[in-house]
């Protein structure tokens, strides 16, 4: 049998009579036409579903963007990098009627580590530099408290603070940044001193007085 473009060769495999009629321009937007319904279809979605969340548990893709998420404490729903455009573009009518619809815009990490790095190097952010490499907040609350014990007042020939005032310095004196709420006060109170106590032992003591609450104290060095 002779052949021409669009005819099929006798005795070809099925998966050669495919192509050839899939190259067939008479007959390909057809063949594309009846691919496009039955993927359409609910056995086609199916499918369609199927190999998605197949590639999604092979990936881990929403495990890795769950734990990025949970990571940085951002949320799709409420934030947005660089500029929340969709709000931008919204009337002045719509963001009245709508104002939930507006997000938190946070710059790209490459801006906010080069802003850090800036600021690191400016001597007249000493409690930014602190916190930038001191670690965690507990321990940063410990060096401040630290820092703070010397200016305390004299009692009975010492400078101390019982845990109660150090939960206010801690809810009132300390810089804003660090200051903690009224409902977590007493057990941050206890960590810090007991961070601060661990970290500069040759500096505090930790005690407790005649009514049971932790007291520090600023060590003179004479």
């Amino acid at each position: 049998m002779t052949s021409k473009p669009g005819l099929l060769l006798m005795g070809a495999s099925k998966e050669r009579q495919f192509l050839d009629l899939w190259n067939d321009p008479e007959l390909k937007p057809v063949i594309e036409s009846q691919i496009g319904k039955y993927l359409l279809s609910d056995a086609g979605r199916s499918i369609i579903s199927d190999v998605f969340f197949s590639m999604l548990g092979d990936t881990r893709l929403l495990k890795r963007v769950g734990l990025l998420e949970a990571y940085t404490g951002l949320d799709v729903d409420s934030h947005c990098v660089g500029s929340d455009w969709e709000w931008e573009e919204m009337s002045s009518v719509e963001r009245e009627m709508y104002p939930e619809n507006k997000k938190i815009v946070v710059q790209p990490l490459n801006a906010q580590l080069s802003l850090i790095a800036d600021r690191i190097n400016d001597a007249s952010l000493p409690v930014l530099r602190e916190t930038v490499f001191s670690g965690n907040e507990t321990e940063v609350r410990a060096r401040l408290l630290k820092d703070h014990l010397p200016d305390v007042g004299m009692r009975n020939g010492k400078r101390f603070l019982t845990s109660q005032e150090v939960q206010k310095y801690l809810l009132y004196e300390i810089d804003e940044a660090h200051r903690t709420t009224e409902k977590a006060a007493r057990k941050v109170a206890n960590d810090v001193m007991k961070k601060a106590f661990e970290r500069f032992p040759e500096s505090l003591i930790l005690t407790k007085n005649k009514k049971r609450l932790n007291v520090i104290e600023f060590v003179e060095k004479r």
